[in-house]
């Protein structure tokens, strides 16, 4: 005569009162199906953040803080307003060897919509080191 293993008898006992005895496991199976199809994807956002150097991250910090509102700070993106240049192409429209200077004298621009900043020397270098990390080819 056949004697029931400890886990069938287990399984009959949920199975009588309902439970499935495989549904734990397949709740962590399709948690750890996700974490692997995800896992990818936000790996490449963190590496892009532990990349940058901590006056990189204080200059994205300003960026975000001071700029975002009308420009596309990051890597990727559309400027919120139409007018104002992503800052990951403005090494084409500004030399930023001089960009320092000018930010800590009073970056000022032509767009009306575009307000005077005054810079300290520490964040105008922390900018510039955070733009020149983000310039696209």
């Amino acid at each position: 005569m056949l004697r029931p293993s400890a886990a069938a008898a287990d399984w009959r006992i949920c199975a009588a009162s309902g439970a499935n005895p495989c549904r734990g496991r397949h709740a962590v199976y399709r948690l750890l199906l996700g974490l692997a199809l995800v896992a990818p994807s936000l790996s490449t956002g963190f590496a892009a953040e532990f990349k940058l150097s901590p006056l990189e991250r204080h200059g994205r910090a300003l960026a975000e803080r001071l700029c975002a509102r009308c420009h596309a700070v990051g890597r990727s993106g559309s400027s919120p307003h139409s007018g104002a240049p992503a800052f990951r192409g403005l090494d084409r429209r500004v030399d930023l060897d001089g960009f320092v200077r000018r930010l800590q004298t009073g970056l000022t621009s032509g767009h009306p919509d575009m307000p005077t900043f005054r810079f300290s020397r520490d964040d105008a270098r922390a900018l510039t080191a955070y733009l020149r990390s983000i310039q696209g080819p």
